[in-house]
């Protein structure tokens, strides 16, 4: 029978345990162990994919965001690098485009923001 890291105790082997996915803590699966809600718990217990990480190892792990959004200058100078040509009409085409191109990027980076900081405050709600 594994043993509680929390109160010391032995854990019954009917009584369900949960591991933390960092530091391999064991703990009783309960909301006064785990800082967890019934919900969590339940979503835990039924999903395959979802791992526990305790109050301690979040505590210590810093927050990652997942978007990572690339700087705008090194993709648009190799673009118009790779665009330059000697014919007028070519060269407003291409620089209208780059424009364009710009824009929409620049457009698309807003938004990813926005869901990012959606996200990201989902995320922080959840682990609380």
């Amino acid at each position: 029978m594994p043993k509680c890291d929390n109160c010391d105790k032995l854990i019954a082997k009917k009584s369900a345990i949960l591991e933390c996915n960092t530091c391999s803590k064991t703990v009783r699966a309960t909301q006064f162990y785990t800082s967890l809600t019934s919900k969590q718990l339940a979503a835990l217990r039924n999903t395959e994919n979802l791992e526990w990480t305790c109050e301690v190892c979040r505590r210590e792990t810093p927050i990652q965001r997942s978007f990572i959004i690339q700087e705008e200058e090194e993709e648009d100078d190799e673009y118009l690098l790779l665009t330059q040509g000697t014919d007028s009409r070519s060269n407003v085409m291409k620089k209208l485009l780059s424009d364009i191109s710009f824009e929409v990027k620049k457009a698309v980076k807003k938004e990813i923001g926005s869901v990012n900081e959606a996200l990201s405050s989902c995320c922080q709600k959840w682990m609380e």
